[in-house]
């Protein structure tokens, strides 16, 4: 019988889990350990594993020859070695479309919040005050540029919605050619054109080892001091320490995180005392339907490889 060990997990029952895999006769096992030797003992037994966190490196893959596939709920895919994957002949696989309206919805309200000072006029209004000359005059939408970090498939739907408001879209991604970004209404820039020129810069790469604090000292200073900066994507693609150099010394207008680069953020981090940051716990992806979805693709991904299929879902 083939056998899955789920690693770790967030959520409160495992009854999709359960239920999906007892329908294709797949023996499910639950770990829920982060602890490396735990997890390779629990590899050690499995045909496949599914992780949502937990780090998967070359070491538990070599201890573990029975193993075929790594499944990840989730898009990112940082916590696992794929190359060391791929080397062992072990499958990589994970959910990249279950929340692409999700975080360019999420995107999309912070650059709309941060446009209009809601929440500037929210701490105001809350101690009393009823003053609109409280916070920085906002730019019309049709005159202020958002640049796009990345242009997968979210940053592609939120330029979509970014258009339709009437806001000019840059992006950059040395992957995408200009002319097909031209199809969606979306100019292409250099990295450093998107830092300097954007009063909105959202961040929609994946977090590898070149995109490990892209955003530092250099690209913050080059940012307008009017300018916000958004991420819904990895929390080390910003170098944090420089953020909040530059937010405390007022040279970007502010920032909204929805990831940070060690998560639960700690409750000391000064991030969370900067009256320029909004913060939200990881939170873009959710909802009804997004949290559905990346359990049951996760596990479809096991299924399929159980039949002796392709993983729909597969990246090496």
């Amino acid at each position: 019988m083939f056998k899955v060990t789920l690693i770790d997990h967030e959520w409160e029952d495992l009854l999709i889990e359960e239920s999906m895999l007892s329908e294709a006769n797949v023996q499910f096992t639950v770990l829920q350990s982060r602890d490396k030797a735990e997890i390779i003992q629990a590899a050690q037994q499995s045909d496949a594993i599914i992780i949502l966190y937990a780090n998967i490196d070359r070491e538990i893959m070599e201890a573990a020859p029975n193993l075929k596939l790594i499944s990840r709920f989730g898009i990112g895919i940082n916590m696992v070695d794929v190359e060391a994957a791929t080397e062992l002949g072990i499958q990589v696989a994970n959910v990249n479309d279950y929340c692409v309206d999700e975080v360019s919805d999420h995107a999309l309200a912070s650059i709309m919040a941060a446009a209009r000072n809601l929440f500037v006029y929210y701490e105001d209004t809350n101690a009393g005050g009823w003053d609109f000359k409280k916070a920085q005059i906002p730019l019309r939408a049709n005159k202020a540029i958002v640049g796009l970090l990345g242009y997968g498939k979210i940053p592609r739907r939120l330029g979509q919605k970014l258009n339709a408001i009437g806001y000019k879209v840059k992006a950059y991604d040395p992957f995408i050619s200009a002319g097909k970004m031209e199809e969606d209404g979306v100019v292409k820039a250099t990295f450093d054109e998107i830092m300097i020129s954007s009063d909105f810069v959202s961040i929609h790469v994946p977090l590898i080892k070149a995109t490990t604090h892209l955003i530092g000292e250099r690209e913050l200073k080059m940012m307008k001091r009017s300018a916000f900066i958004i991420n819904t994507a990895r929390g080390p693609i910003i170098d944090e320490k420089a953020l909040v150099i530059a937010l405390e010394n007022d040279e970007i207008a502010g920032a909204f995180l929805d990831v940070t680069e060690e998560e639960p953020l700690p409750e000391t981090h000064p991030l969370r005392n900067l009256k320029q940051v909004v913060l939200t716990p990881h939170a873009a992806w959710y909802s009804v339907d997004a949290f559905r979805e990346i359990r049951e693709k996760a596990v479809r991904n096991v299924v399929e490889k159980s039949e002796g299929k392709s993983p729909t879902y597969l990246l090496n």
